[in-house]
């Protein structure tokens, strides 16, 4: 089957299956995860939260993510179909030994928050110039 033949499918957010803390719905953000010969790129879809509502963690191993949206609806909105259900974000990674954990950084854009995570020196591939014997 073609792409050009495909229906769009309705896909539902999902809910993470821990007792928490927080008021309200947590969800878990999609995510895209890329390796790059020098680093790690994880780019997770958070609509609805600004930068001063995301808090990043990696500690022991665990790179973890607290989002919350950035303005809560208007107690008076009452709406007559949903299909985008409001909350805070949750997810959290194992990463590696291989990672330079004091040049991690994040930026968001767009309601995309992108984590760099680069490889140590030791871990990057490098070449190694042969020499006559």
């Amino acid at each position: 089957m073609t792409n050009e033949n495909r229906e769009l499918e309705l896909r539902e957010k999902q809910m993470v299956e821990q007792e928490g803390t927080r008021p309200g719905p947590v969800f878990r953000p999609d995510v895209d995860i890329l390796e790059r010969s020098d680093a790690y790129v994880i780019h997770a879809d958070l609509p609805g939260v600004d930068r001063e509502s995301i808090e990043v963690h990696l500690d022991k191993g665990t790179l973890s993510l607290e989002a919350r949206l950035a303005v809560a609806p208007d107690p008076s909105w009452q709406p007559v179909h949903t299909e985008y259900h409001l909350g805070g974000y949750h997810r959290e990674f194992r990463v590696t030994d291989d990672i330079d954990v004091d040049a991690v950084t994040a930026t968001m854009q767009d309601g995309v928050l992108e984590l760099l995570l680069p490889k140590s020196k030791e871990r990057q591939p490098r070449s190694i110039a042969v020499q006559a014997g």
